[in-house]
């Protein structure tokens, strides 16, 4: 072989290598920042310390080197209420939340509450789909999806109640997602960040809270509440965001295993909450806090106040976003 013809062989080899290199060059050590709404200790939160921990091994078995996610901690990093904002900005790249804490800004989210579909129902049903556009252009951000912990929101009290108008006049720890409900009950909402609730129930701020069931033991709150009234209402909606300009920018293979890894960790968390709720109740049972049971026409009113005056807020505020909701979680 002639050196002219050594030379140029060198130079092809040479450019395979380093125009080859190039895709995986782009996309080796990208960095995700993510929070959460709360401390990574409380039941939520372990839910997405489990796709975190999915998410990375899927990453080292498929793409090694290529992607991590930096958790940055939870609401002492960002209030819970500023973390969307702060996503939509870019100053994180991920945020596990609830839709309760970015109402203002995307009021069909609140729907979500009022599903009796499970998180796989509702993508194969197109609910995902149609969510992540209005994501898109709402919040700038891509909706990976919710880990559905599969149990409802319930009424603590500290106060006896005999029938659902017994809560008229009662100040009612809430998010904003349980307003417009307690005001049609007659009772007085009052919205406090979770780190102040233990203090304003010992200080009697306020009579009670609305909180998902079987989770208030993370926050110390059973040792300040008398009764838990059954049945619940709602359900708990926890979802994963990522910044849009971070998503598009992550190449498709990273973007399906960040897909894949929420998808079995939303499998995870409605299996972790199957016997969660009954343990969780026995103890604060045995730990002395009673149980109001409310039936028949009195379960129904509240019931059915619950879920009217919200679907009543998401058609107002959203209005054919919020009507498509409600014809795709019905059907």
């Amino acid at each position: 072989m002639s050196i002219f013809k050594k030379q140029m062989l060198a130079l092809v080899v040479a450019a395979v290598l380093v125009f080859g290199m190039v895709p995986m060059c782009l996309a080796a050590g990208q960095v995700i920042k993510a929070v959460s709404a709360w401390p990574k200790t409380v039941y939520e939160v372990q839910n997405f310390m489990k796709f975190l921990e999915i998410a990375k091994q899927n990453v080292a078995a498929k793409a090694p080197g290529q992607l991590e996610i930096k958790y940055l901690g939870g609401p002492e990093v960002i209030p819970n209420s500023e973390q969307v904002e702060a996503l939509r900005n870019g100053l994180v790249d991920m945020v596990f939340t609830t839709s309760g804490y970015y109402v203002s800004v995307l009021p069909v989210m609140d729907g979500l509450n009022l599903t009796t579909l499970t998180a796989g129902q509702e993508r194969e049903k197109g609910i995902n789909d149609f969510l992540n556009k209005l994501h898109n252009q709402k919040v700038n951000a891509h909706y990976l999806g919710r880990l559905g912990i599969g149990l409802p929101f319930m009424l603590f009290l500290n106060k006896k109640i005999e029938k659902a108008d017994d809560l008229q006049g009662l100040k009612i720890r809430c998010s904003p997602t349980h307003i417009a409900f307690l005001k049609a009950m007659g009772a007085q909402p009052i919205v406090i960040p979770p780190p102040d609730v233990h203090t304003a129930i010992e200080r009697g701020v306020v009579d009670g809270i609305i909180w998902v069931a079987g989770l208030i033991r993370d926050w110390g709150w059973h040792e300040v509440l008398k009764y838990r009234v059954e049945p619940g209402f709602y359900m708990g909606n926890n979802d994963i965001l990522v910044n849009k300009d971070a998503w598009d920018k992550l190449p498709a293979n990273l973007q399906k295993i960040l897909q894949d890894s929420e998808i079995e960790a939303e499998k995870i968390a409605e299996a972790r909450a199957a016997d969660h709720l009954a343990k969780e109740n026995a103890i604060m049972e045995k730990g002395g806090m009673k149980v109001i049971q409310l039936e028949g026409a009195e379960a129904k009113k509240l019931i059915d106040t619950a879920y009217n005056a919200l679907w009543n807020v998401v058609i107002e505020k959203s209005g054919d976003d919020g009507r498509k909701l409600r014809e795709m979680i019905s059907n």
